[in-house]
Order: structure tokens, then sequence, then C-alpha cells
């Protein structure tokens, strides 16, 4: 009987709304936690690649060796490594080039390519550049003077897993093997030198090693994983990450907003079912085993279809982002479909719990009088208790992050408006005489429920204000994200110029047509004291901003403000004795305006006082510098100078620019770009499915709302068609009334999207708020048509057979 039941009554409008929300709802939470789970665990496996080893020690000198023999008794695999600058030679050809030296267990993690595949890199012999090789105009099988040490060219490298990005990192590179480096005669007191040590082993190990070995690094040693290496590739793939996640909260509240809905009308419209039942002689008992029964069968039934359709939508959301994810990812665990099937029982108890207990109180007196009703559970307590719950559910799944405050912020700002607006609306139309008897009527009917109206409204708005956050999303804050790398980014940086190169540099670069960028001075220092106090006594290596005072920094002096870093505070330029620092690394360090810094350089220390803070676009790929002096300031310190360029021709340029200037060093970051563009467009290809999911949810919603009215509309028209209105005014009624409802929700539901819109631009996202005037106008327009289109069709669907019911 149950089961009979049930399919009757899943065939009914409101329970399959309700079903359809909860599918969704299932699918969305199944789909984007099984792909976030997969791509987590994907990028913890490849994260051991771009590092080739599970840690890296970083150090400017060599590392105790009881630290290794701690790595060899956890059972840890090791692999060493050293940095330097070093000319090399080709007969009488000079060159300078980056060296890494490794053993032979180099990588411990991802591929060495190389021409021919599969070198490795032996004693006596050299792993070359392509570039290095063409500059030389060597070949395999040759000889390369690498300092003093004469090697032979085995093959070209073609990359390394860990080479990473840095952009004051020296080019082109060349592998030699650790037994070579004496040989070299590079290595001499004063030599700046760049030792690594990789370590792999089970999680266990690594973090036993770990929790061993922090407390025992030396201000100049560091431990990084990737979490700690960043990088604009993997704040992009966190942006990513972000987009899809916003996606899924937005399909999860306007389920919510559907299932509320959908289920409250049903269980209104069972009222005298359930009271004829109980007048021949049902028992609490047996009614609590139907309606229990028919509850536990349309959870079953939606976390099947749910479950199927998330498995779908993963697949698909997998191969969009093919690209820009691991080559292979590992399945997702169990925890996605816990979440899943949490979700969907969470949100049938929040909303369906009291509209089902308010059907089982139904009295039998109703079979006489339809205003007969027990009230179970008052509002004014289930709703606080429901919307607590709803939030701690929410974060449990997604987290207490901003994205989360951002949106329900959106939610809370939207239903204080609606009040305004409600209330505001309705008293305004009172005093307004309308000539149109179509929209009089429309007017008084919104005027005579004024509680219905409002819910309308709100129903109407949270659609529409999801709906117009996502699109807005999609378009204008993707397109400011593809900003943040404009279509004239350098791709090349040139560096370790001398003073007196800079104008032969810039003249050669003219004369080839290529527009250089500013020129930088770089000075290498050390920042040792803040405000007269040790600023590693102040900030701890583990603490924010803590690396920044365990490594050498990268100083500049410029007379103009660069124009990708706006100044926040204080005063440019800087003047004498002053200094501007950026923002993010103040924050970090608890710097103010005023405060005095001590740098210790190779000749001398020397202070400046902070004057102004400017925010720096570290991901634009261009160059930057946490402290930027006015001209003159740096004079006393030894320096270098940096430029970057945009070049997109054929290799020639750049053989004949090293090998007019053999001492300058080329960084390509053409390729991080390209990945980068990639990543955009994959995710916006992605997030074009989540609008899919968004607008079927928003328009569950509406058909919601909408199917609420639908039999007490039918009983008005009833009755204004008995009085002798014709059809076409009471289609136009029907329209004016849904038209004025699309207005004032769509008004209601700009100024809440761009709540949410200013929360989550500048706390989640990064990027500067501009209000959208275009919301302001396309959303009141489009949802005006949109409702007065389903007024319209209410119209004829009620009107199809004017004076029956």
């Amino acid at each position: 009987m149950i089961w009979r039941w049930f399919w009757r009554e899943w065939r009914t409008p409101s329970l399959l709304i309700v079903w359809l929300a909860l599918t969704l709802a299932v699918a969305c939470v199944l789909a984007l936690g099984s792909i976030s789970d997969r791509m987590e665990k994907g990028l913890s496996q490849q994260s051991r690649h771009l590092l080739a080893g599970d840690k890296v020690l970083r150090a400017a000198r060599p590392v105790d060796e009881a630290i290794l023999a701690q790595a060899g008794a956890e059972g840890l695999r090791i692999s060493r490594q050293l940095a330097f600058t070093t000319m090399t030679y080709a007969g009488d050809k000079p060159q300078l080039a980056d060296v890494k030296a490794t053993d032979g267990a180099y990588p411990l993690y991802g591929e060495l390519e190389t021409r021919p595949a599969g070198l490795r890199v032996n004693a006596g012999e050299v792993l070359v550049a392509p570039r290095l090789l063409a500059m030389l105009n060597l070949k395999p099988g040759d000889m390369l003077e690498v300092g003093d040490a004469t090697l032979k060219v085995a093959g070209e490298v073609l990359q390394e897993p860990d080479s990473g990005f840095n952009p004051f990192r020296t080019a082109p590179r060349i592998l030699i093997n650790l037994a070579d480096v004496d040989k070299t005669g590079a290595v001499q007191p004063g030599s700046r030198l760049n030792y690594s040590y990789m370590f792999a082993g089970s999680p266990d190990a690594i973090e036993r090693f770990s929790a061993a070995v922090i407390p025992r690094l030396k201000p100049d040693q560091k431990l990084v994983s990737m979490q700690d290496a960043g990088g604009s590739v993997s704040k992009s793939m966190q942006r990513s990450q972000q987009f899809l996640v916003l996606s899924s909260l937005l399909t999860l509240l306007l389920a919510v907003a559907a299932v509320t809905v959908a289920m409250n009308h049903y269980c209104r419209s069972r009222y005298d079912l359930v009271a004829v039942l109980k007048t021949l002689g049902a028992g609490r008992s047996a009614l609590l085993r139907l309606v229990a029964g028919q509850w536990l069968s349309l959870l079953m039934v939606a976390a099947l279809a749910g479950g199927a359709l998330g498995v779908a939508f993963e697949a698909l959301l997998v191969r969009l982002l093919a690209p820009v994810l691991p080559a292979s990812l590992p399945p997702a665990g169990a925890w996605p479909w816990v979440w899943s099937l949490g979700a969907m029982v969470l949100i049938s108890l929040l909303v369906g719990l009291r509209p089902y207990r308010q059907l089982l109180a139904t009295q039998p007196l109703r079979v006489l009088r339809d205003d007969v009703q027990n009230v179970v559970w008052p509002l004014r307590y289930y709703l606080p208790v429901v919307i607590l719950l709803l939030v701690g559910g929410l974060i449990l799944l997604i987290g207490a992050s901003p994205l989360l405050w951002s949106v329900l912020g959106g939610v809370a700002a939207l239903a204080l408006l609606l009040g305004v607006l409600g209330w505001g609306g309705l008293l305004l139309l009172r005093r307004v005489t309308l000539k149109s008897l179509a929209l009089r009527l429309a007017v008084n009917r919104l005027l005579r429920q004024p509680a219905a109206t409002v819910s309308q409204l709100a129903a109407f708005s949270l659609s529409f204000m999801l709906l117009a956050l996502l699109l807005v999303l999609r378009g204008d804050l993707l397109e400011r994200w593809q900003q943040q790398v404009p279509p004239d980014s350098p791709n090349y940086f040139l560096m370790n110029m001398t003073e007196q190169q800079v104008p032969q540099v810039k003249a050669f670069l003219e004369a080839h047509q290529v527009a250089a960028r500013t020129f930088y001075p770089i000075v290498r220092v050390r920042l040792t004291e803040i405000n007269k106090q040790t600023a590693v006594d102040r900030v701890k290596p583990d603490e924010p901003g803590g690396e920044a005072l365990n490594r050498e920094l990268n100083l500049t002096w410029q007379a103009q403000l660069p124009e990708h870093n706006p100044l926040v505070a204080g005063n440019w330029p800087p003047g004498a004795g002053g200094v501007s620092v950026d923002e993010g690394l103040a924050g970090r360090l608890k710097l103010h305006l005023g405060d005095e810094l001590t740098f210790s350089g190779d000749t001398q220390t020397f202070k400046a006082t902070i004057t102004s803070l400017r925010k720096v676009d570290w991901e634009s790929l261009r160059p930057n510098f946490y402290f930027i002096f006015p001209p003159g300031a740096l004079d006393h310190q030894p320096q270098s100078w940096l430029t970057s360029f945009r070049y997109y021709g054929d290799d020639s340029l750049l053989i004949a620019l090293n090998r007019e200037f053999p001492t300058l060093s080329l960084l390509d970051i053409g390729a991080m770009l390209r990945q980068i563009g990639q990543i955009l467009q994959q995710v916006s290809r992605a997030l074009e499915v989540m609008v899919v999911l968004v607008l079927i949810c928003g328009v569950l919603l509406l058909l919601a709302q909408v199917q609420v009215g639908l039999q007490q509309r039918k009983q008005e028209l009833v009755v204004y068609r008995t009085l002798g209105a014709g059809i076409k005014l009471l289609r136009r009624t029907l329209w004016g009334e849904f038209a004025l409802l699309g207005v004032a929700s769509g008004l209601a539901a700009a100024a809440g999207a761009e709540a949410a819109l200013w929360l989550l631009q500048r706390k989640v996202f990064d990027f500067p708020w501009q209000p959208n005037y275009l919301m302001w106008v396309a959303v009141p327009v489009c949802s005006g048509v949109l409702l007065s289109l389903c007024g319209g069709g209410l119209g004829r669907r009620l009107l199809k057979k004017p004076g029956r019911k």
C-alpha cells in the first residue's frame, strides 16, 4: 500500500519538485565532493613530482650530517643538490649558466625530460639546455668547459620536475654530477650557493622526520612542501576550486528553498485527505507508517537518481578539466557519498519535518471546516533552529570560509531588503490609483495577502539573486581574473645586467622592434632588525612573514610608482631615508608607517623608515618587490639590473641577444602564461556545467512558488468568471501580478547579489570591487519578463475551460 500510494503521489507536481530538488542536491554534492577529493589527492601526489621529493630542505650552506642521519634512520630516501652560477666556455665563446649539480638518486619523484630520452646525470658529463647549445654552437658529444672542468655534452635537458618559477633565477640551465663540483672551481668563499636535500618516504616517516628536524633548523634553512611553494599555477587551481565550491553552494541553497516551498505546499494540499482518512477510522500509527514510508521512499529514489547523476556530472567535469588536472587522478573515497546522502537527509529533515508533523496533526473536523488547523512547532522557535542547523551543516561541508559567509551575507541582506521592499511596496501600491482594471485587480490580490506576497517575493528574489551572482561571476569575475595576466604581459625576463649594459640592451631591443619594460636595479640584502629589534626574534621562521627574514631579499629603487602597485597608505615617492613596503608583507610582519628597518648587505648595514605601503600583484608575472627605495638610496650596494619584455618570434633574436651579451641571463616564462590561460579556459567550461545546475534549481524554485497559489487562483478565477469577467481581462490580471512580482524581486535580487559580490571580490577572490550597473537593469527586466510569461502561461492553463474547476 505504501508503494502504491507513493507512486500515485510522486507524480503530483509538488512532490515531483521535491524529488528533483533533492536529486540535484545529491548530484551536486557528490560530483563536487568527489572531484575535490580526487583533486586534493592527485595534487598531493603531483606535488611530489613538482618538488622531486616529499619534503625539500633548502639552505645556503651544507646542513649538519646529523640531520641526514636522522632521515636515514627514518628510512627516507635522500637526494642531494647544489645550485650555483658560473661561466661556461665552448672554445672562445663564454656564457654565464645556472648550474644544478645532482647525485644519481635525482629525481626521487617525477621525470627528468631529456633528449635523447632517459639520460641520467653521470660523472664527467653534462646535460645542457637547448638554447645554450644553440648559443655556443654545440651538439651532443662535444666538450663544454664548466668553470675549470671540461665535461662531455651527453644531451639536452628539456624539463626538470622541480624547476618551479623564480624570476631571479639565472638561465640557461645545465646539469652536472655532484662528483664534478670540485673540478669546476666555482665553489669558493663568498660564492652564492643554494643547497637542496630532497627526502622521500612514507607519510608517517616524513611527519616524524619533519617534527624532529624543524626545531633544529638554522635561520638560512627551510623545510618546504608543495603547500609552501605557492605560485601562480597553484593559486589558479585554488581559485578554480573556489568557483566550483561556490556553484555547489548556490545549487544547495536553491535546492533547499525549492524543497521548502514544494514540501509545505504538498503537505497543505493533503490536509483534507488526512482528515477524511481519520474520519474513516485511520489511526495515528497507520498514518505515521504511511507518511514515513512515503518519505523514506522519496529519499531512496532521490538517492539513487542523484547518485547516478552525480557520477555522470563528475565524469563530465573531470573531462572538461582534464588539461589542468594531474595526469592520473586517484579514485575518490567514501566521504563524498556520505556528505551527499547526509546533505539530502539533513535538507529533508530540516524543511520537511514540520510540514509532515502538521499533516499528521490534522483534525477530522477539517472535513467540515477548512479553517481548522493545528499549529505545531511555532515558526518563531522553529526557524532559528533550522537556520542554525543549516549553517552548521554548510560549515561542516565546505568549512567556515569567507566564501560561505559572503553568500550567506548576501542572503541576509536580501532578506532585510525584502522586508523593506515588501511592506514599502504594499503601502505604496495602496496609495496609487491605477487606470488599468487588470492592474487594479492584480494589486488588490497582492494587498489582500501580504504574507503570501512577501513569501513569493522572497522565493523569487533568492532564485534570481543566486542566478545573477553565478552568471556575473562567470563573466565579470573571470574576465577580471584574466586581467591579472593581461594580453601584453611580458614572457621573458632579462637579468644580471650591469649599469653600463642597460643602455646597450635597451638599444639592442629597440633595434629589433621589441619594447622593454622598466629596468629595475637589484640589490640583495637581508632584513635584520625591525625598530632596533632583531627580526628573527620578532617573527619566528614558521610564522607568517618568517620566509622573508631567513633569506636574501631583492631590493630596488624607482622614481615612479609601478603601475601595477597601487598605493594604499602613505606618500610617494619614499623620500630620503624612506622605503615603500608591500602591504601583504607589512601585514605578516606587523609593520606600520614610521617603523624603522635595518638591512645588511654585502658592503654595509643601512636603515630606512617606512613611508608608504603598496598593494603588490604577485600573480601578474611581472617584476615585483617587497621594498622599493628612492633613487640613489642603494648606490653604496653592489647592483645588477633586470627588465622584462614580450616576444613571440623565433629563437634567432634570443640567440643574437645572448651572443651580444653573453653574461646576461634570459628566463622564458611563456610556458607558465600558457598554462594559466589553459586553466582559465577549462575552468570557464566547467563553470558552464555548474551554471546549468544552478539554473535548473532556480527553475524548480520558481515552479514550486507558482504551484503554491495555483489552487487558490483557480478558485478566484472561477468567481471572477461567474461575475462576468472576460478571459482577456483575467489573463492580463495574472500577467500584471507576476510582472509586478518579477520587477520587485529583480530589484531585491540585484541588491543582494551586489552585496555578495562585494564580499566575494574583496575577501575571497582578492579583486577590487566595482558596482555592476548592468545587473541593476538586466535582473529586474529579465525577472519581470520571465515571471510575466509565467503568469501568461498560468492564465492560459487555468482559463482553458472557463467556469469549471
